[in-house]
């Protein structure tokens, strides 16, 4: 357990560089969200206890280099892992093609609700503003690289034999 733990600080550590190091150097349209992807990928390969462990460092990390009021991330995050649990029991068959369309269409909605509440609580909300230089930038990313992430973090659990 104390392994799968620093194994998951670990990764979240990482994934909130990469976020920003893309961030700085590709701009909008080159940042995927990873920590979402983290926090999902835990909660459908190991359940809620590790899933919410990600969201926590996930969110903590990301709130203290916010300008967002502290625990907005951290919220969002956790909000996350709960819906993760829920189609995880409901809806998810690992390695069917069905639960790849649910691991989709979750990840749309996470960025989604991600990206409107973030961009709501600074400015007033315009929504085609916000889904063309928002949201659709950040699905379109994280969209692109979510079987690779996914892929590449069950290859980490399963040489750490997590």
């Amino acid at each position: 357990m104390i392994k799968r733990l620093f194994v998951i600080a670990l990764l979240a550590y990482f994934f909130f560089l990469l976020e920003f190091i893309l961030y700085d150097t590709l701009g909008a349209w080159g940042k995927p969200e990873l920590l979402l992807l983290l926090v999902v990928f835990w909660g459908l390969y190991s359940g809620i206890r590790y899933s919410i462990a990600a969201a926590i460092f996930a969110g903590t990390l990301k709130d203290i280099f916010s300008t967002h009021p502290f625990g907005t991330y951290l919220f969002v995050l956790l909000v996350v892992a709960y819906f993760t649990t829920l189609v995880r029991r409901n809806f998810y068959q690992p390695g069917s093609p069905f639960s790849r369309w649910v691991v989709a269409f979750f990840v749309f909605i996470g960025t989604f609700c991600v990206e409107v509440i973030l961009y709501g609580m600074r400015h007033e909300v315009r929504l085609a503003e916000v889904f063309f230089n928002i949201f659709l930038p950040a699905l379109v990313t994280t969209m692109m690289v979510v079987t690779f992430v996914f892929h590449r973090l069950r290859d980490v659990a399963v040489r750490f034999k997590l």
